[in-house]
């Protein structure tokens, strides 16, 4: 399954990155404030013809096309290998790019399409740290060989309760 995130690099949150570079990831001191200076102090406008909008601070982002961009934002997703572990489902990441995968044989593919529940998770991860799915582009491919397509469940669709994930947004602190 490939995952896809809107507006991946603009939301991220900088005081949960900043949270997570020091208490995850063991940034202290310079290194901490370098990459806190880099984030903040950041404004914004629009600009039309000659007029120009009052600037405003960016709080959420990274700077796009910037070398540091897809590391921070590595960093900030690194819980999404904890959470695909937990349900043994398989996860490779590079920046907001991610799939996860899953073997199937005909013993335990009604077990391991199950593990895919570790949607829900992800996606009620996703909402604490203020990261939004795309259910419009993410995809899911089933490889099968031709003597085995008509042996595994027909898969059509997976879903991903959000109302359970927004009320458990309501009731946790952010991690």
């Amino acid at each position: 399954m490939s995952l896809d995130y809107s507006a991946a690099f603009d939301t991220i949150d900088h005081s949960i990155l900043l949270n997570r570079l020091e208490h995850s990831f063991g940034f202290t001191g310079t290194a901490l404030t370098w990459i806190q200076s880099y984030l903040t102090s950041r404004s914004q406008f629009v600009k039309l013809g000659n007029h120009r909008s009052t600037p405003t601070p960016v709080t959420t982002g990274v700077p796009q096309g910037s070398v540091l961009g897809p590391l921070l934002f590595t960093i900030y997703t690194s819980h999404i290998a904890a959470i695909a572990s937990a349900h043994f489902v398989s996860q490779q990441q590079y920046a907001d790019d991610t799939q996860l995968y899953i073997a199937l044989s005909l013993n335990n593919s009604s077990t391991s399409v199950h593990n895919l529940s570790c949607l829900s998770d992800l996606y009620y991860w996703c909402c604490l740290n203020g990261l939004a799915l795309n259910p419009d582009k993410t995809d899911c491919i089933l490889f099968r060989t031709r003597q085995r397509a008509n042996s595994y469940l027909d898969i059509t669709t997976v879903t991903v309760a959000d109302t359970t994930a927004t009320e458990r947004k309501d009731n946790k602190k952010l991690s």
